[in-house]
């Protein structure tokens, strides 16, 4: 086996590893301006795009980060906590445990006297060259990232802090850009609406990114068909289900399913069930809503109605929520519905996937 091939499949594999679905909205990403990206990406819509070289470099900025730390315990210039009594990340959470956050640190001794034992939030980033030299230039974290900016700002309202240090390290030399900021309670408001706002909507905000967004070019063909409402998410899961709601006057970042009528766990949300049907608003066809039931989602394709149907009520024109997701690869052709369905019939027949886009675009 060649060296390439060895390193093509260890990538492989921690694309495998590492791709998961995160069970809260962060805080570390609700500064994003692209609320449908948000959204989607709570509902577990979006398929991750990162590939493993993008996955191996998030790894060294966290490495990077226990290196930070590992340098102020052994120094003691000030003293740091990077972990709670139980070996955990310092956490906040809100509106139910669906709007989380895990910091890097809490330092005291930042301020003189008599300030010393004044508790300040630590945040650390990486940055390439390019980047770093933008901060140096700027000297405005909060300017050189607003995604960072919320994230900080995020973190010091659910700790209820009043500063922060802010750390960033050049991945080329380890030079160092160090700043202290304030806490802005604007920013913190603000971001307790947007997260409440995306949580406890049913439907997906519209797009705020066009398909020439150099990010949306980043992204795979997946992710923007899904995106654009093209096609149906990869993933048949609870979380993009009609009948799964987020509870936020709970805890423990609940959601309760209104079919089965009782809360769900993290592994059934992910693997959804039998009777999965899709949100409408994901559906790239006209729905039906006075057509419609409690097993079946009325749409209409051209002159043709089809059904999103829960597993058992399947037939003629009635498909399960997969069946469904396949059909919008092909855009709902409904010359190719019409074609197919007197095979499917005949043969108890269902449209299936063909290859695994979870993690090989196209």
């Amino acid at each position: 086996m060649l060296s390439t091939q060895i390193f093509d499949q260890i990538d492989e594999k921690i694309v495998d590893l590492e791709t998961r679905y995160r069970n809260h909205l962060g805080m570390s990403g609700i500064g994003d301006d692209d609320e449908r990206k948000l959204w989607m990406g709570f509902r577990h819509c979006l398929n991750s795009s990162f590939e493993g070289r993008m996955l191996r470099l998030f790894n060294l900025g966290h490495r990077i980060e226990e290196q930070v730390v590992e340098d102020i315990k052994r120094t003691k210039v000030i003293s740091v906590a990077a972990e709670d009594q139980n070996g955990n990340q310092f956490s906040a959470s809100l509106l139910g445990g669906h709007f989380a956050g895990s910091c890097d640190g809490l330092l005291r001794g930042v301020f003189p006297e008599p300030d010393e034992e004044k508790i300040v939030l630590l945040e650390i980033k990486s940055a390439n060259d390019k980047r770093f030299k933008q901060l140096q230039k700027e000297r405005d974290y909060g300017g050189w990232s607003e995604t960072y900016r919320w994230q900080i700002h995020c973190y010091m309202g659910a700790l209820s802090l009043t500063h922060a240090l802010v750390v960033v390290v050049n991945k080329n030399n380890s030079e160092i850009y160090s700043e202290i900021i304030e806490f802005d309670p604007e920013i913190w408001e603000k971001a307790q609406e947007k997260a409440r706002r995306i949580i406890c909507s049913d439907t997906p905000p519209p797009p705020s990114r066009s398909e020439s967004d150099w990010r949306m070019k980043n992204e795979s063909s997946v992710y923007q068909d899904v995106y654009f409402k093209r096609r149906l998410p990869q993933s048949v899961n609870c979380r993009n289900c009609i009948n799964s709601k987020p509870v936020v006057e709970s805890h423990g970042a609940t959601w309760y399913c209104s079919r089965s009528k009782r809360a769900l766990t993290f592994e059934e949300q992910h693997a959804g069930c039998d009777d999965h049907l899709w949100i409408p608003a994901l559906v790239n066809a006209d729905h039906l809503p006075d057509e419609s039931t409690e097993d079946e989602i009325a749409y209409r394709v051209g002159i043709k109605k089809i059904f999103n149907v829960i597993s058992s009520k399947r037939g003629e024109y009635r498909y399960s929520s997969c069946e469904m997701r396949e059909l919008s690869k092909a855009s709902f052709d409904l010359e190719m519905i019409e074609n197919m369905e007197p095979i499917r019939n005949e043969f108890d027949g269902t449209y299936v996937e063909v290859k695994d886009e979870t993690t090989i675009p196209f």
